[in-house]
Formats: structure tokens, C-alpha cells, sequence
């Protein structure tokens, strides 16, 4: 474990000092509660359970990860804005946070007011990959054909809303495109689909399709992000292959630490220093690259301001799409 630095044992003094009276001075003193919006073994679960040690290391309490699964993450966030503010039950947020206020009619919580922010976690890149067979080298070859034949080509998505969707939405602005959308239920059926040359590209976690890329079955012609990915650094970014800037596709999928709103502010300082800690470790680092995730280190303020960012970006996006709340 890496010594902490200087910043961080002044975070933690000063959130030691500013607790109020009785309130929380033996924080965390009992399990801290990691509520997931997803079922055991998805992408998030994963994530927060190859956190957690680390974490409850640094803050030295136990964290005990709870499933939650169901209305794209909705029931999860729904029980932790509902919960007592004492930093006992957070969430393992992700991208919905930002996109559900825009896809759904009747959202039970509000995340930007009914939730603290607490820390940036991870972040992965998404990549955009088509089969071998289909002739486009590049995506600018991909792209030329859908102007010169409009809707003749498509793309999987993991369903309507779902950030593959949205990203395909993007491109096809930002190229001015017409590229037609074949929803799955889930990425895996629209890789399974890509690879037997049923549809033409698919826009998905880096993660999932690189069993794919590295045996040949598919080829990646862009990824999202600023720099290009060190586990494939010969992909470009979308940047890159379509010398155009897409600011919505900087990021990627992204996860971050939550809690009910109205937290103590020393309580969120000292998850917030913990979360540093844990995403030094070099041995976390390393698991979190074997699944092309990235640790994203960051304040509490930073967290809030993707939230609020992203949610007016994905709005937007969706607007634009034409795509209905549900």
C-alpha cells in the first residue's frame, strides 16, 4: 500500500475536525452498505466488488456489496436516495444516473438532488467494431458508405436508451448519417450477431469485445476517449478516424461513489480520501486494466460536476434523437 499523501492526510485532518459533535466523530464504526443496480457478474457488480477490499482497507470498516437490479438501475438509486444521510448506504452509480431522467417518464428519485457525490471511481472506453468479412478497414470507409447509401447499413445495440444506442446517435449527428439501429437485449447477442455478419457494427464496452478483437473475429476502427487505449493503442480515437471532435464520446462508460443527499460534508471528505487510497493501490490498478477499466481519481465536487455535465449532454443527445421517454 502506498503511502498517503500529504493532500490526503490534510482531507482526512480536516474532516476529523469538522464533524459535528457526537454526529459522526467514530465514523465508520459498523459495515458500510455498497448498494449495485445490476445483478451479480455484469460490468458494475464486477467493478465494485474488485473495489471494495481496497476500500475497506483505506477507511478501515467492512463493505459489504448488495445486489439491486431492475428499472436500469432505478431500484438501486431509488433505495440509497431514500436511506439515512450517515454514509452507511452509498451506490455504486454509473452512466444511467445521466441518461434515465431523459428515457424515463416517471423517474422515482432525481439523482442530481436526491443524491451526494462522493468520488469518481472508473472509467472504460467504448469501442466500435465491425466484422473482418465486411470490408471497411477504417471508419471513414464505414462511414462513406452510409452517405453513399443511406440506411443501407446498421448497428446492435444493447437496446433503446442503452449508452451503445446513444453513442451510434452521436456519430450519425456528428457525420451526418443514417445508420439504422438493431436493438438486443444486451451487447453480448449483438456481438454474437456482428461476428455471424447479421448486422454491420456494433458500439460497445472494450471489454466485452476484446475476446472477440484478439481472436480475429472482429475488427475495432475507433474507441472513445481522448488518448488511445493502452491495451489496443493501434485504434484510434473517434476523433482520430473521423478528424471531427465528439465531446460526448470523451468518456466512455464511467462509475462513481454516491450517497443520499444532505451527507455530512465530513463524512463525504473521508470516503472521498479513502476512494484516493484504494485507487492508488497498484495491485487494484493492475486487476482494473485486466478488464480495460481505468481508475478515475477525483473530488467530490469533480463527481457532481460529470454528473451535471453528462446529464445535460445525454439530454440533449436524446432530444435530438427523437428518442421518446418510456
Amino acid at each position: 500500500m502506498r503511502t498517503l499523501t500529504l493532500g490526503t492526510l490534510t482531507t482526512l485532518a480536516l474532516a476529523a475536525t469538522a464533524l459535528p459533535a457526537g454526529a459522526a466523530t467514530d465514523y465508520p464504526d459498523r459495515p458500510i452498505h455498497v448498494v449495485v443496480g445490476y445483478s451479480p457478474g455484469g460490468p458494475t457488480d464486477i467493478l465494485a466488488r474488485q473495489i471494495a477490499p481496497y476500500l475497506a482497507k483505506a477507511i478501515d470498516q467492512q463493505i459489504v456489496i448488495e445486489n439491486r437490479p431492475g428499472a436500469s438501475g432505478n431500484i438501486a438509486g431509488s433505495e440509497v436516495a431514500r436511506a439515512d444521510p450517515d454514509g452507511y448506504t452509498l451506490l455504486m452509480g454509473d452512466l444511467t444516473l445521466a441518461t434515465n431522467p431523459a428515457l424515463m417518464q416517471n423517474m422515482p428519485f432525481d439523482p442530481q438532488a436526491d443524491l451526494t457525490a462522493i468520488a469518481p471511481l472508473a472509467r472504460a472506453p467504448l469501442a466500435l467494431v465491425v466484422n473482418p468479412e465486411s470490408g471497411f478497414d477504417s471508419l471513414q470507409a464505414l462511414l462513406d458508405q452510409a452517405k453513399a447509401e443511406p440506411g443501407s447499413l446498421t448497428y446492435g445495440t444493447a437496446g433503446n436508451g442503452n449508452l451503445t444506442h446513444l453513442a451510434g446517435e452521436v456519430l450519425k449527428t456528428a457525420m451526418d448519417v443514417e445508420i439504422r439501429q438493431v436493438p438486443y437485449k444486451g451487447s453480448g447477442p449483438a456481438l454474437v450477431d456482428l461476428v455471424g455478419g447479421e448486422i454491420t457494427m456494433v458500439i460497445t464496452g472494450l471489454s466485452g469485445s476484446e475476446s472477440f478483437i484478439r481472436a480475429g473475429k472482429l475488427n475495432p476502427l475507433a474507441i472513445t476517449g481522448e488518448e488511445r487505449s493502452e491495451v489496443f493503442p493501434e485504434i484510434p480515437t473517434f476523433e482520430e478516424a473521423t478528424g471531427k471532435a465528439m465531446p460526448e464520446l470523451v468518456i466512455g462508460s464511467w462509475w462513481g461513489l454516491f450517497g443520499p443527499a444532505d451527507m455530512p460534508e465530513a463524512i463525504v471528505a473521508k470516503l472521498n480520501a479513502a476512494a484516493q487510497q484504494a485507487l492508488q493501490s497498484p495491485e487494484l490498478e493492475k486487476h482494473l486494466a485486466n478488464l480495460n477499466i481505468e481508475p478515475d481519481r477525483g473530488s467530490a465536487a469533480d463527481m457532481a460536476d460529470r454528473l451535471d455535465s453528462e446529464t445535460e449532454t445525454w439530454a440533449r443527445v436524446i432530444d435530438a434523437a427523437g428518442i421518446q421517454p418510456q
